[in-house]
């Protein structure tokens, strides 16, 4: 058996028997598994960790909330709208590569208006607005490849 394996077995057992810690130590390896040590919400709360890791979940916790309060801003009606990419493909400005693009930075969009285009399996798929607002940032650029569901335009809803 390797050592993956043991280590598997190992935590699927703790899973199983509900056991919160164990310690196992050898010659040369000491390993602490341990369940229920830092609770995210209140990271204050934390003993028993030496300083440094403490400083890294606190760091990530920060970085959490500041996600947190940016979703809760995104998702506040009247402010900001974003245009996400419904499929995978690259993303064009422009019908053509000498014409105008669809939008620039400052313009203001109307439903239903055509403001990209994703190139999908060689299909050209034209990207539609769904909101009335003005254009304040075009996060990818022109070529760009993107994924399903990534942020296109940032629009400010009016």
């Amino acid at each position: 058996m390797n050592r993956n394996q043991n280590i598997k077995e190992i935590i699927t057992s703790l899973t199983k028997n509900k056991i919160t810690k164990v310690q196992i130590k050898t010659r040369k390896t000491n390993i602490l598994i341990s369940k229920n040590i830092f609770n995210r919400k209140n990271p204050q709360y934390i003993e028993k960790i030496p300083q440094k890791i403490k400083e890294t979940l606190k760091k990530d916790y920060k970085l959490q909330n500041k996600n947190e309060k940016d979703e809760i801003i995104k998702t506040i009606p009247g402010i900001y709208s974003t245009i996400v990419s419904p499929m995978v493909g690259t993303f064009y400005k422009s019908p053509a590569p000498n014409e105008s693009p669809f939008i620039e930075v400052g313009d203001v969009i109307k439903p239903k208006q055509i403001v990209c285009i994703i190139e999908a399996m060689k299909l050209m798929n034209e990207i539609e607005s769904e909101i009335e607002g003005e254009v304040v940032e075009i996060l990818v650029q022109d070529g760009d490849i993107v994924d399903c569901g990534q942020a296109l335009i940032k629009i400010k809803v009016k």
